[in-house]
Formats: structure tokens, C-alpha cells, sequence
């Protein structure tokens, strides 16, 4: 014979009383975290007076995206001094996602930041600058590679930066040999590369500390591979008109590229390399 009704909530009820669904309740009596007190012949939930405040409790402690298995073990052995650690605990989980999102805030920063600064780019032009020491991060290609073990050899590459925090610069640029390039055979990279943060002072094998010194730096829309005979005109002329010399690799790097468009013809890149006075002063 069914209890006296009067004095328990159906599901129904109890569910209004909280304005939660009723699918809820029911899937708290599945899992054992809020069981009714009894069901009645015909179907019924019916929950007793002080499971309310149990729901009151797993109900408020869900909105601190406490996981219902710490609740359910919470309820079974209640106290102040649990109350405070369950509370401790989960404060820890917080800072920790508040210090992961901050990262992330940062990293969306110096992405926008550079992506912007790489839009104002003087195209077309060969400019002549100091630039102070970088440290790179370079992984080599053995001259047989092609295909698909090349991306293989990028894939890694790309990888290895994006899962390491001293690059706040994301974008992999490639090495082409310096006499490759002026003899005019500019196709064949030698390595990728990516620039380490300022102060990092990392010593990995595959670490390179580009000298300070004189660069050259040209800027141009569209293909590399589809400018180069135009690139190399650009250079010379220019070095040939202020007497300068190459003294090292070709660097090139990707200022705009898939990330912003589809259209390899809006790609935007950046030719660099070091150069020296070949004019003797008196």
C-alpha cells in the first residue's frame, strides 16, 4: 500500500520548485546521487521533505562546475571542514583555468598584433636595415627529400613550435643557399625555420643565432616560387648600386599565407639576407 502522499514532492513538483527539467531528477535517481523516497503504484517519484535541501546543495554546487562524482562523495560524509576542502579544490581547478585562458588571451594578442603589423608592409621594395642578433630554431632537408616525407619533415616542424611557449611568432619561414639562390637555382630550401622569442636562451641542436648585422629585405606579393627571377633582379641591382655582397643563407619568410587567404596569388612574403660594404674605405 502507497505512503501518505502529503507530506513528499512528486518529481514534478520538486522540479518546479527549482525550475529545472523533471529529466533532472531522473537522471539523478539513475546515477544514485538523489534517489526518491519511495515510488508509488502508480508510477509516481516521491521525494521527502529534506531531499529538497540535498537538492538545494547538488543544485548550487553544479553552478561552481563541481563534477557530480565530488558531489556524490560529498554527500555521503558532510562536514565543515569537507565543505572547505571541496570548495579549496575546486578554487585550485579555477586558477588553473583562469591561468590557461590568460595564456590564451595573450597568444590572441601577439597573433593580432603581428598579423596587423604584417598588413602595413612596404611591397615591392628592396630596404636596407641593422638587425639585431635572432635566434632560430631550424630543422634541415636532406636535398633528396621531396613530396610527401617534405611535408612530413614541415609537419614536425610546424608542431614542434606550436607546442612550445618561447615562439609567440608562429609562422615557419625556409633557408635557401646562398649561391643556390644567386646562381639562380632559388627553389631547393635547406631547412625551416622559426624565430625564438627575444629572451629565450635556449641551447637545442637544432638551435641557429643569426648574426646582427646589415640586411636586405624585400617584400612582395604573391608565389616565392613564381617571383624568384624577379626577386634576384631586385637584390642585385640594388646591391650592385650601393656596392654590397651577400655573406650569408636566404631567409624567407611567410607575412601572409593560407592562414588568411586561399588565393596564393594575396600571399605575402619577405625575403631577407645579410649583406656587407664590398667598397674599401680609406
Amino acid at each position: 500500500m502507497d505512503k501518505k502522499c502529503d507530506n513528499y514532492f512528486t518529481s514534478g513538483e520538486l522540479a518546479a520548485l527549482y525550475k529545472i527539467p523533471k529529466q533532472t531528477l531522473l537522471y539523478y535517481d539513475r546515477i544514485d546521487l538523489l534517489k526518491p523516497e519511495f515510488v508509488s503504484s502508480n508510477g509516481y517519484r516521491h521525494y521527502a521533505i529534506e531531499q529538497y535541501l540535498t537538492l538545494e546543495i547538488i543544485l548550487n554546487l553544479r553552478k561552481l562546475d563541481i563534477p557530480i562524482a565530488t558531489i556524490k562523495e560529498y554527500l555521503t560524509a558532510k562536514s565543515p571542514s569537507a565543505f572547505i576542502k571541496l570548495l579549496k579544490k575546486q578554487d585550485e581547478k579555477c586558477l588553473f583555468a583562469i591561468s590557461k585562458l590568460e595564456k590564451v588571451h595573450q597568444s590572441l594578442t601577439l597573433v593580432m598584433e603581428n598579423t596587423l603589423q604584417m598588413q602595413t608592409a612596404i611591397l615591392d621594395q628592396v630596404l636596407l636595415t641593422y638587425e639585431p642578433v635572432r635566434l632560430l630554431c631550424l630543422t634541415g632537408i636532406d636535398r633528396h627529400i621531396k613530396g610527401k616525407d617534405l611535408i612530413k619533415i614541415i609537419a614536425r616542424h610546424v608542431y614542434d613550435v606550436f607546442s612550445c611557449k618561447q615562439f609567440s611568432k608562429k609562422n615557419v619561414g625556409w633557408v635557401i643557399d646562398r649561391d643556390e639562390f644567386f646562381k639562380g637555382n632559388p627553389q631547393k630550401a635547406i631547412s625551416f625555420y622559426s624565430v625564438y622569442d627575444n629572451d629565450s636562451r635556449t641551447a637545442k641542436p637544432n638551435t641557429y643565432l643569426r648574426p646582427a648585422g646589415l640586411y636586405l629585405k624585400l617584400s612582395f606579393k604573391g608565389s616565392y616560387y613564381k617571383k624568384t627571377d624577379e626577386i634576384i633582379k631586385l637584390l642585385q641591382k640594388f646591391m650592385r648600386v650601393n656596392e654590397l655582397e651577400p655573406v650569408g643563407d636566404i631567409f624567407v619568410s611567410p607575412l601572409e599565407n593560407h592562414w588568411v587567404t586561399s588565393d596564393i596569388d594575396n600571399y605575402v612574403n619577405r625575403v631577407i639576407v645579410r649583406v656587407k660594404h664590398t667598397k674599401k674605405t680609406a
